[in-house]
C-alpha cells in the first residue's frame, strides 16, 4: 500500500511530509493525525509537499480547518507549507488559502525522523462527514469559494438526510 503521509512530531511542531497524491480517498488518517495533534496542544504544524503530485479540495479543506483553528488559539499557532510548486501552489492562491498559512521554502533537518501514517480502510460514513467538513471550510474561507463549493456542500447535505 502506498504510504502519502510521513510525520515526526516534537514538542514545538508536528512535520508532515505529503507524497503522491493527497486525496479524499487518503487524507482521513492525515485529519486524525491534525485531530490528536491539536487536542494535544500543537500549535505549530510544517507540511511539506516536495514529492506531492496532487492535491485535492478534500485535503485542501482539512488544510483549511487546522490552519483556522491554530490561527484562532490565543496563544498563537502557524500553518507552514514548504515546497509548493506549479499547479499545486497555483490551486492553493486559487482559493485563498495562502492567506491563512505561510508557503515558503524554508530547509528542515530532521526529516530522517518521518514515520508512515498508517493508512486504513475507512468506513464510507467517515469519509463522506470528512468530505463534507473539508469542503464547507473552503466554503466558508471566502465569497469566490463559496461559489465554487456551494453546489458540493448543498449535494452532501442532501446525501446526509437521505
Amino acid at each position: 500500500m502506498e504510504i502519502n503521509y510521513r510525520v515526526h512530531v516534537t514538542p514545538d511542531r508536528a512535520f508532515v511530509k505529503v507524497s503522491n497524491k493527497a486525496s479524499y480517498l487518503n487524507c482521513e488518517p492525515l485529519r486524525k493525525f491534525f485531530e490528536e495533534q491539536t487536542k494535544s496542544g500543537q500549535k505549530r504544524f510544517i507540511i511539506d509537499f516536495k514529492t506531492c503530485t496532487s492535491m485535492d479540495s478534500t485535503f485542501l479543506g482539512i488544510l483549511v480547518s487546522v490552519a483556522l483553528k491554530i490561527r484562532s488559539n490565543q496563544d498563537g499557532g502557524s500553518m507552514v507549507l514548504l515546497n509548493l510548486t506549479g499547479r499545486n501552489l497555483e490551486t492553493l492562491c486559487n482559493l485563498g488559502i495562502h492567506q491563512i498559512t505561510e508557503v515558503s521554502s524554508e530547509k528542515i533537518n530532521d526529516l530522517e525522523q518521518l514515520e508512515n501514517l498508517a493508512q486504513k480502510p475507512t468506513e464510507s460514513s467517515v469519509q463522506s462527514d470528512t468530505v463534507y467538513k473539508a469542503h464547507k471550510a473552503l466554503m466558508n474561507l471566502n465569497d469566490k469559494n463559496l461559489k465554487v463549493f456551494s453546489d458540493v456542500v448543498n449535494y452532501l447535505e442532501q446525501k446526509k438526510e437521505e
